[in-house]
């Protein structure tokens, strides 16, 4: 078993076969396959992934063979679901896991640390489950029950991984770089769904059923430094290979559409392209020759193929490319895209709520309010909506805390961590990036395999 996990093949397995079952998911829900099973086909999917996740517990001593299996499965569901609409096979996968780790604890004697990130990711929990404490509203009876399961969930997940994982940050960029292509393949897959394949060009319509374009966007910004880190860590032509998924992922960020990712992603992004040339250059010029030569083939293919596509006199064409360049353009300065009447609500509640917020569940507007749960689209706003100043203070101290251990003694692992948490964060500033369930689980994995990385040099508590 071993051998098999240990093959640079593993994690590409696994992320094709999560790609497998959303397709056939996609396929039955969006009448492709004539199926009445389709329940049965994904509680059978789900099953089968926590049987997996459960051998490889307990049949290695190393907790990093689980974790693709961990990080890819948010992205496996066709349809969106709430915390009290989940698939009851997902309570089956979640229960084979469990069950895994406790044997897996017990055979190989695993020793608890806290690991470098838990004081913050402790105390954000705490604020999660104590959000709109005050309140004394209905919604608290769904609420905390969900946000004590949730929060204690993934700071044991943490604590218990980061006690048994055992990973450099080359494996880690691995991880995400799978991540990466297995996203990109959801959305161009996605296109086949529509009545107009190219209509996603018109209108922002991406939707692969776990998320839509800002969900997509926000996994890829942080899988992107990460392919870059491979690109530049290599030569020849697995440079070239890992500038392409890091190429592939930057326009599929583009075509969602989604102004906040494409306006962190040219701040950071340029910085980012800046810091891995010099890099590249220290680490050989096997590695910065074809990095720079890929790079400049794909922009320069790209420029002409968009130089075409916008000045096609075909009528057609002349549709899309007329929608490309307003969606692409599409940004109010004035009132952020709609945001601020969002933004201003939230501020109003808050101080209404100054100490825990309105709560993880509150309606955003209340009775007024019909169109479902409302996101503060700021992952600081937000926070001081649901969570009031304790989350806000838990929020500060979690930052400080993950940053501080990147930054003290910085190291080209270190630096590309930094970027996969600064582009997403910036994206932050304007749309919610904590808090998204995928994005957490995602998050979470992230953090448990940098404790080698950090541990080498230096661990703040």
């Amino acid at each position: 078993m071993e051998k098999i996990y240990k093959s640079k093949f593993y994690l590409l397995v696994i992320s094709i076969i999560i790609f497998a079952f959303w397709f056939v998911c996609m396929l039955a829900q969006n009448g492709k396959i004539k199926t009445e099973y389709y329940l049965t086909i994904e509680s059978i999917e789900l099953t089968a992934i926590g049987a997996a996740a459960f051998i490889v517990l307990v049949t290695s001593n190393n907790l990093f063979y689980v974790i693709p299996w961990i990080t890819y499965t948010p992205f496996v569901f066709s349809h969106p679901f709430t915390s009290t609409t989940m698939p009851y096979a997902l309570f089956i996968a979640g229960g084979l896991l469990f069950i895994g780790i406790i044997v897996h604890l017990i055979k190989y004697k695993i020793k608890l640390t806290l690991g470098a990130f838990f004081l913050g990711l402790l105390l954000l929990g705490i604020a999660i489950v104590l959000g709109g404490i005050n309140t004394g509203a209905d919604f608290l009876k769904q609420q905390i029950p969900f946000t004590i399961v949730a929060a204690a969930g993934l700071i044991i997940i943490y604590i218990i991984f980061v006690s048994g994982t055992d990973v450099d940050f080359r494996m880690l960029c691995h991880l995400m770089n799978c991540l990466g292509l297995l996203l990109s393949l959801q959305v161009i897959a996605s296109f086949y769904f529509l009545e107009d394949y190219f209509s996603f060009l018109i209108n922002k319509i991406i939707d692969v059923g776990w998320g839509i374009s800002n969900n997509i966007a926000i996994m890829l910004l942080i899988s992107i430094p990460c392919s870059i880190y491979l690109a530049i860590k290599s030569t020849y032509l697995k440079t070239a290979f890992y500038t392409v998924v890091a190429y592939l992922q930057t326009v599929i960020v583009v075509l969602t559409y989604s102004r906040g990712a494409v306006a962190a992603l040219a701040v950071g992004g340029s910085i980012l392209l800046i810091v891995s040339i010099w890099l590249a250059f220290k680490n050989s010029l096997k590695t910065a020759i074809p990095y720079l030569l890929t790079i400049l083939v794909l922009v320069g293919l790209s420029a002409f193929g968009l130089y075409l596509f916008l000045t096609s006199e075909n009528e057609q064409v002349m549709v899309y490319a007329d929608g490309f360049k307003e969606n692409i353009t599409k940004i109010n300065l004035d009132s952020l895209n709609g945001r601020d009447p969002i933004y201003e609500h939230c501020m109003e509640e808050f101080k209404l709520n100054p100490i825990f917020g309105k709560g993880l569940y509150s309606p955003f507007f209340d009775n007024e309010f019909t169109g479902g749960y409302q996101w503060g689209h700021s992952t600081i706003i937000h926070t001081l909506y649901t969570m009031g100043s304790v989350g806000g203070v838990a929020l500060g101290i979690h930052f400080i805390q993950k940053y501080l251990n990147l930054l003290i003694k910085p190291n080209t692992e270190k630096i590309i961590a930094v970027f996969s948490f600064a582009i997403s964060g910036l994206y932050g500033l304007v749309d919610v990036s904590y808090y998204f369930i995928n994005y957490m689980i995602v998050f979470i994995m992230y953090l448990i395999c940098l404790q080698k990385t950090v541990k080498a040099s230096f661990d703040l508590l």
